[in-house]
């Protein structure tokens, strides 16, 4: 179930990283409803790591590139087919991480890739930062968006299981266990579910689960927050490896205990 990509540098840090949806699969997904796409085409979509660039210049730590191939096209790491897996994934990462015995693990990634860094970063004993990008929180609210006609590939015409991938985040059994990891969120105010992670920092306080939020004020959506603003991603992210912010003032503003504003770029 855990396949991906694993780049060892020695370190007892690892960054896992996952993957967002790539243009080409979604532009695919109706070809593959319909079955003139085979599983192999799929699987070499999904080997086009993204955030290669990041690893490259940190070097110094290892990386975990995490596929999400299910569902045969995704499945925000959680969902395949009609079926939750997040917790067969879930154990097959926490093997993962003793079996090579990291003491620091951050979660990384943006969009649906960002869903699946918060969901692990909740469950995960062992995750110790997460650091989510515009993601996902109502999870089947935005496969109605993305793909209304093929939804089957993800809920199987399963209209209760539909409502729980919905409503994931919000259940209780997520939160059995208090997690212990920092997390920390990017969005902005243009985002399609800016509205939804405002609703969902208020419910985890209400878990007693604090997280940080960096708030972009400009006027791009969804994906060119995260295209247009890849410095202050790779600040952030190499700040959380070094434990510290020195390069996050440099692109925010703190104004409060747990929210920033991004500085005019």
């Amino acid at each position: 179930m855990l396949h991906g990509k694993h780049f060892q540098n020695g370190s007892d840090t690892l960054v896992i990283v996952f993957q967002n949806a790539a243009k080409p699969l979604n532009d695919a997904i109706p070809a593959i409803y319909n079955d003139e796409i085979d599983q192999t085409q799929v699987s070499e979509m999904h080997a086009r790591y993204t955030w290669i660039k990041f690893a490259e210049r940190v070097n110094h730590v290892d990386y975990l590139f995490i596929q999400d191939h299910f569902s045969k096209v995704y499945g925000w790491y959680f969902i395949d087919s009609g079926k939750m897996i997040y917790e067969e994934l879930n154990i097959e990462i926490s093997q993962f991480i003793q079996k090579y015995h990291y003491k620091k693990v951050i979660a990384f990634g943006s969009s649906k890739g960002g869903t699946g860094a918060l969901l692990y970063g909740l469950i995960n004993p062992f995750i110790t930062d997460v650091f989510s990008l515009v993601p996902q929180i109502r999870v089947a609210d935005y496969i109605n968006t993305l793909c209304p006609n093929e939804k089957s590939l993800f809920f199987a015409n399963d209209a209760i299981f539909e409502q729980k991938v919905n409503n994931l985040f919000f259940s209780p059994q997520i939160y059995q266990q208090k997690p212990s990891c920092k997390i920390y969120f990017y969005t902005g105010l243009q985002d399609i579910q800016f509205a939804d992670l405002l609703e969902y920092r208020t419910f985890l306080r209400q878990q007693n689960v604090q997280s940080t939020i960096f708030l972009n004020r400009g006027n791009e959506r969804h994906t060119r927050l995260v295209n247009q603003y890849t410095p202050f991603i790779f600040s952030v992210l190499e700040d959380l490896i070094q434990g510290e912010k020195r390069q996050i003032v440099q692109h925010a503003v703190e104004i409060g205990a747990d929210s920033y504003i991004l500085k005019a770029e």
